[in-house]
């Protein structure tokens, strides 16, 4: 079994200078900062190392700068065999689906330079420290029309089959691809594969493949910025608008006053909130259909972001004069669409079919990109949920759509390109480099605006039971063959930690040295403090911690683990990182 392993060279991050930000502009000095390989990226390798076997060959793929040669030789360092570089002024300011369209292609090119017929497994890290928007992987994937294993932490061979582990919606999986190629991607790692000096040795003379958009005979009109289907249009700070303080403490009764006081006051902002009133004025608008919901439920129970985005999407079609829909896939759920017109959707489009009753990537995919090339809508809104990183991607390659990860404002203005003015676009506003600057993004080269928003940013709005919609009721083509993974085992997380639930969140980092001392100190604060404040509490984690084993992965808040909007949130032992 051979393995192509998608590596990414992106800036440092883990200790930010204070000339590396243009503060006027909100942008990044790259040239500031080192330059390393994307650390969910040394884990892809470390599951690439434990999935390859009778003498495969494992491949490193980047797209980047020539500078970016250096980063591969580190692959070959590690365990990589061969080292490709996609290097070309053409690839220059792609967006997810145009870098995809890219490595997919090159791809295909290792496949059959390296002669590896059907027999390899596509192998990256989830996402990328300086774009965090996780959607290449799945859209290589659709490109490639494979399987996708998303948050996978460990892979073995067990009686000749691929066995890998991964954190699930509804717990801890085993999945086992029941044909290759597959493509996996990387939340952690079980056995590191480190640096040697003889493979740095050998690193240094090994010949790195360079190829253009030209010897994969690519036309350029798919490439970077020409081939994009968004483009940033702004760029600034966050705002600093928010009442901070800083106080400092040394007696914990003086301590306890001050967060009695301040909870009492309770929360002053709520991000996600509309901006100023749009007025189309009579003009067309560039976009047409309605605005959709992508709703979220797993047996039978729809989640909480679901309703969240009806309210943002009602807020965004009243301007526009068009209907809110809700698109329900999986089996026997039609009772759900009663609760979704409740919470603002004026027709609810029920996808019917068995093979919907669980999440999988490709049929879930098949079906919404069904509905969405019969019936245009011209906004669709996901949930950032792992379901929803998932699916969001793929729906968005297969249905030619832009797409905007991660998304905390969402707003309808016009938008000026060559001199043309576009009337009513969706404007997408989202952190990047871990929250460090602003982007505001808008669709291009698409019928449908896409977008995914964490759960707690956006408002629901109040259940109105007597609130008429209409329901429309629709049977997917669907075969067995697109279930290309084999469930084989699931535990479920015992009493799941429920963060994004939480009043108050108490997170113990890597600075506390032990699962002992977590166990010791951590869960009794979070306990204390709900006490104390008569509210829910849970107990969170840095990355750091849980891959040290202090505590469970579904206890992981941040970029790669969970968003949280607690009322109350403490930090322990947490190095406080720009995440």
């Amino acid at each position: 079994m051979n393995c192509i392993v998608l590596v990414k060279q992106v800036p440092d991050l883990s200790d930010l200078r204070p000339d590396a930000w243009d503060t006027e502009k909100g942008t990044l000095r790259r040239g500031v900062l080192d330059s390393i390989l994307n650390p969910l990226d040394v884990h892809a390798l470390n599951l690439a190392n434990r999935i390859r076997r009778d003498g495969g060959r494992i491949i490193a793929l980047t797209m980047g700068p020539p500078q970016a040669e250096e980063m591969l030789r580190e692959c070959l360092t590690r365990c990589a065999d061969e080292a490709v570089l996609l290097t070309d002024r053409a690839f220059a300011g792609a967006d997810t689906c145009a870098t995809a369209y890219a490595l997919a292609h090159a791809i295909r090119r290792v496949v059959e330079q390296f002669q590896l017929g059907r027999d390899y497994v596509v192998v990256t890290g989830m996402q990328s420290t300086d774009g965090d928007t996780a959607q290449v992987p799945g859209q290589v994937a659709e490109d490639l029309g494979l399987e996708q294993i998303a948050y996978s932490e460990k892979a073995e061979w067990e009686d000749g089959r691929l066995r890998v582990h991964r954190i699930g919606p509804r717990g801890k999986e085993v999945l086992s691809p029941k044909q290759f190629p597959v493509l996996i991607t990387a939340a952690g790692s079980d056995v590191p594969v480190h640096r040697s000096f003889h493979r740095a040795r050998a690193a240094l003379k090994k010949p790195i493949l360079r190829w253009s958009a030209a010897d994969l005979g690519l036309p350029k009109e798919k490439l970077g910025l020409a081939g994009s289907r968004t483009q940033v249009v702004r760029i600034f700070s966050p705002s600093t608008t928010r009442e901070t303080e800083c106080r400092f403490f040394s007696d914990p009764a003086e301590l306890l006053e001050a967060i009695r006081r301040a909870w009492e006051e309770g929360p002053k902002t709520k991000s996600g909130e509309a901006g100023e009133t749009y007025d189309l004025a009579g003009r067309e608008p560039a976009y047409q259909g309605e605005v959709w919901v992508f709703a979220e439920q797993e047996e039978g129970v729809l989640h909480p972001v679901s309703l969240e985005l009806l309210g943002t999407a009602r807020r965004l079609a009243a301007p526009l004069g068009v209907p809110v829909g809700a698109v329900l896939p999986g089996h026997g759920v039609a009772g759900l669409a009663e609760e979704l017109i409740a919470h603002g959707a004026d027709r609810v489009y029920v996808l019917e079919h068995p093979l919907l009753e669980d999440f999988r990537p490709i049929p879930y995919t098949r079906a919404l990109v069904g509905v969405i090339r019969e019936r245009p809508p011209q906004i669709v809104l996901f949930g950032a949920t792992p379901l929803g990183r998932e699916l969001a991607p793929r729906v968005a390659y297969a249905s030619e759509s832009g797409l905007t990860a991660d998304c905390t404002q969402l707003e309808i203005g016009d938008f000026t390109r060559d001199k043309r003015t576009h009337v009513g676009v969706l404007k997408q506003t989202r952190p990047a480099l871990g929250g460090n600057i602003m982007a505001t993004i808008v669709t291009r080269n698409s019928q449908t605006q896409m977008a995914t928003v964490r759960p707690g940013v956006m408002k629901a709005l109040p259940a109105d039971p007597g609130r008429q919609g209409e329901v429309v009721e629709l049977t997917p083509e669907l075969t067995p063959e697109l279930i290309q993974v084999e469930l084989l085992s699931r535990q479920p997380l015992a009493g799941g930690a429920q963060l994004t639930e939480a009043d108050i969140i108490v997170s113990g980092g890597h600075g506390l040295g032990s699962r002992e001392s977590f166990e010791r100190y951590i869960p009794p604060l979070a306990r204390a403090l709900g006490e104390f404040l008569q509210a829910a509490y849970e107990v969170g984690a840095s990355r750091a911690a849980v891959e040290d084993g202090f505590i469970g992965r579904d206890h992981q808040v941040g970029q790669t683990g969970q968003t949280v909007q607690p009322r109350l949130y403490v930090a322990v032992a947490i190095s406080g990182a720009i995440q």
